[in-house]
């Protein structure tokens, strides 16, 4: 276990958290600009209500909750937008680096507990039959966690070479996603799109309609749809009858949190 690397010895070599601030920062440093760009004549989201039957004296205070609504999707969106194309990729790269090895270091420290079932209750051969309860519950829960890390662990293997527009693919889904609740068309979104590309100035002179679309929305959607699916299938493949239900509760909590945390790059 001594080549395994614990939590914070990878935190130290990634330095994750410096990012995870600086998306803060951007955030709450540009949200005003978001705004602005957001409530703009031009913008087409004014065009649109969350409530169609919505009366005429309330239309303004509803397409201000929009607009927030928006603007709180779009956290990460902000930081990829104003870095370069350099910089995007190498967070990307960065972020995807530490999780990917942080899920693999901790689940060879599960595997490596789980391979020994005889931990503080060694076989005894007078008395072979005593079972260390506690212990029992304890391998239960490390083989749900197993599963989880297991399960994030492959689909990390899986994962395309990430690019300049991964960070921005990647974040968008949540937004493009609202954006088809309340109705807009696809002209509109791209529209939209483009305002916040030129409102902020991103680097990436090829984000004409069609690039939009094809190199942006759509991967976005299907980043989405994969991790919406994927959420689906925590609880069905976590349980157990070994654990009382609180405790089966946080560890189906817990899967959900670690997916939506490193899923985010």
């Amino acid at each position: 276990m001594k080549n395994l690397f614990t939590a914070q010895e990878l935190r130290d070599k990634y330095d994750p958290d410096s990012i995870l601030l600086d998306i803060e920062k951007y955030y709450s440093d540009n949200l005003d600009k978001l705004i602005s760009v957001l409530n703009h004549s031009n913008c087409p989201i004014s065009k649109y209500n969350s409530d169609s039957q919505i009366s005429f004296l309330d239309s303004k205070k509803n397409n201000d909750e929009i607009i927030h609504e928006a603007a709180s999707l779009l956290k990460d969106t902000i930081y990829f937008m104003i870095l370069s194309k350099k910089d995007r990729t190498n967070v990307t790269q960065t972020m995807r680096g530490y999780y990917t090895e942080l899920i693999k270091n901790q689940l060879m420290r599960v595997d490596i507990m789980l391979e020994d079932p005889e931990i503080a209750s060694p076989k005894h051969a007078p008395d072979p039959n005593v079972k260390h309860k506690g212990m029992s519950q304890v391998y239960t829960i490390l083989k749900m966690v197993q599963k989880t890390l297991s399960q994030e662990y492959e689909y990390r293997k899986k994962l395309t070479r990430s690019g300049y527009l991964t960070g921005l693919q990647i974040s968008m889904g949540n937004f493009f996603m609202y954006l088809k609740k309340i109705g807009m068309t696809q002209k509109d979104q791209i529209t939209l799109v483009q305002n916040l590309f030129d409102g902020f100035n991103v680097d990436w002179e090829e984000g004409d309609r069609d690039n939009i679309k094809h190199s942006l929305q759509k991967p976005a959607l299907d980043y989405h749809k994969m991790y919406q699916e994927d959420v689906q299938k925590i609880s069905s493949s976590l349980h157990s009858n070994l654990i009382n239900d609180a405790t089966l509760t946080n560890l189906v909590d817990q899967a959900i949190l670690l997916k939506r945390r490193i899923r985010r790059f």
